[in-house]
């Protein structure tokens, strides 16, 4: 009877009575009369409550004390009873003051994410790989005369050359690779080492431009040492580029990529050439140093070349970042330091020819560039690249000489990708040694093929053997002695010595083909071909004990530490220089 009586009516009509609220004195009476003080209201309206379970539910969201109540106290229900704060006054100011804590936490996670992502050497490839466009086109100036000499002796050009004139043709671009690093020396430094490049792109079109436009033989000659002047730059800029924007760890495998875009140029002319008419050679020819000028035009300079020019610290520390991708800021400004001090070391010292023979250090750095360009030539290659149809074609044997040229410039491709691959996996020397002693032993083999041939035997069923011998000659040298070289060349030599080391360096190199490549034919007429063959394989014999015994090891290292050792200020470095 009770409950139906109590049904309907709200369950606020049963609670208690709100306690009375005691009366507040004030020692200070503002109202300016007797009595209390009038209250000064706020205009907060209480919130009116319909139950246990809504006043829980408002104090969840927050909801502020009402007005009897004193700051930093929970709030009362109508009921009198303390209701304890979960995110209300307490709550937010529990959370003002854990806002510093929880910022700095998420600050370190930030900076702990950033440490952890991984660097991208995606644009480190992309730019080496644009920077050696320009050895593609040096490597179809070089190759150029292989199958085009044969149609000038012929006359199938409109202009017909003797054999005297035509290995001029030949040997002139190497003549012109001699004078081209002394041009970059005087600009690398001036315009920097990607305007030096660039320019170098626009001296070998022109050069294309001459030999397509003006038939005649003066105009050829100078087309072949200008495009000479350009391959001379390439093979003194593009080396040290690699080597000032290269990671440590990857400046091996980044050096030899240059050997790898220079044989895709051989391959090109020799697949191209000889099925193709003169001029049509002459414009596919034209394309790779347009192409190179196109692509690399966008690409960023180095940041030592950079740091040269007054007021570079910002570009080269934009360049910097593109360059290694992704990187951590603290490792990127370290760098940066590092190759400012190097910089700015370089600026103190003198860069004259003289200084290249000031220390022992210099001069030792000297004689092992040097060297080691001298092994690459009197290993036989450019006689070998410029006189590919010729040599097979005294070979007599079935296979047609384009074909084998053909054959030759695939299986050096093949090698040259594959050895950035190899230089990972081992070390520098023992690629080298690998090299000297391929070559010597393919070049012996070669020599004796030719003693057989001029000795009157019989030699159809060895026919194979010349085709096999280069191509295994190929395959060693583009392991070894066809890419390092350079790579060592941009590594030991100290920041304000490079421009002009590189230069002599390049210039012998360069100098020595040229007399290789004039004196070849007068030296086989005179000797005979297979004793040409046979000092070739004891000059790789020797390159073998140069490596072994004088060769510094440059593998892993810093290049301060390079100088170092080059100097004799570290004891352990001159032990593996000598022994390794």
């Amino acid at each position: 009877m009770y409950v139906s009586l109590c049904r309907g009516i709200p369950e606020s009509s049963f609670r208690k009575p709100p306690r009375p609220q005691p009366q507040q004195t004030h020692r200070l009476n503002l109202s300016g009369g007797g009595g209390p003080p009038r209250r000064k209201t706020s205009g907060y309206a209480r919130p009116q409550f319909n139950g246990p379970m809504e006043l829980e539910t408002l104090m969840e969201e927050g909801a502020s004390p009402g007005p009897g109540s004193r700051e930093g106290e929970a709030p009362t229900a109508d009921d009198g009873t303390r209701v304890s704060l979960s995110n209300g006054d307490k709550a937010s100011h529990s959370h003002r003051s854990q806002q510093p804590q929880q910022e700095e936490l998420n600050s370190a996670a930030a900076m702990k994410s950033n440490s952890d992502r991984p660097r991208s050497s995606l644009n480190l490839y992309l730019a080496a790989c644009t920077v050696n466009m320009g050895a593609l086109a040096a490597g179809c100036a070089l190759t150029w005369s292989s199958p085009t000499l044969v149609k000038l002796e012929k006359g199938e050009t409109g202009m017909q050359i003797t054999s005297d004139q035509s290995s001029w043709v030949g040997s002139l671009v190497t003549l012109g690779a001699a004078i081209g690093p002394i041009l970059a020396g005087l600009l690398l430094d001036r315009l920097g080492r990607k305007h030096t490049i660039l320019l170098s792109m626009v001296l070998s079109a022109i050069s294309w431009i001459m030999i397509g436009a003006i038939p005649s033989l003066v105009s050829l000659y100078l087309a072949r040492v200008l495009s000479g002047i350009a391959v001379g730059v390439i093979f003194t800029a593009v080396p040290m580029y690699i080597a000032e924007i290269a990671e440590m760890r990857l400046r091996s495998s980044l050096g030899t990529l240059m050997q790898f875009f220079l044989v895709v140029g051989f391959l090109l002319e020799y697949i191209v050439g000889p099925y193709t008419s003169y001029l049509t050679l002459v414009i596919v020819s034209l394309a790779t140093p347009v192409l190179c000028f196109g692509m690399f035009v966008w690409m960023p300079d180095s940041p030592q070349s950079l740091l040269l020019r007054p007021g570079g610290e910002q570009k080269a520390m934009e360049s910097l970042r593109w360059l290694r991708g992704n990187p951590q800021e603290t490792a990127l400004i370290k760098e940066l330091e590092d190759i400012k001090k190097s910089v700015d070391d370089s600026k103190k010292q003198k860069s004259g020819f003289g200084e290249l023979f000031a220390n022992k250090g210099n001069i030792k750095a000297v004689v092992i560039s040097c060297a080691m360009v001298a092994w690459q030539q009197l290993s036989g290659i450019n006689v070998v690249l410029l006189y590919s149809e010729t040599i097979f074609r005294k070979t007599g044997v079935d296979l047609s000489a384009s074909v084998s040229t053909i054959i030759v410039g695939t299986v050096m491709l093949v090698a040259a990708a594959a050895t950035p691959t190899l230089a990972k996996m081992t070390t520098m020397r023992m690629l080298l040694y690998i090299s000297a002693i391929g070559m010597a032993i393919t070049d012996g083999t070669l020599g004796l093929f030719f003693y057989l041939q001029n000795s009157g035997s019989d030699v159809n069923s060895i026919g194979w053997l010349p085709v096999t011998s280069l191509v295994l000659f190929i395959i060693t040298y583009c392991l070894g002695f066809g890419p390092l070289p350079w790579a060592i060349m941009g590594e030991i030599f100290p920041g304000n010595l490079k421009s002009v080391a590189s230069a002599l360096t390049a210039s012998f190199c360069w100098i020595l083909g040229f007399v290789l490549t004039k004196m070849f034919s007068m030296v086989c007429d005179a000797i005979g071909i297979h004793f040409v063959f046979w000092l070739f394989s004891v000059c790789c014999i020797l390159a073998l004990l140069f490596t072994a015994f004088l060769l510094p090891e440059t593998e892993g290292k810093t290049l301060q530490e390079i100088q170092d050792i080059l100097h004799g200020r570290n004891k352990s470095g001159n032990l593996k220089m000598t022994r390794a």
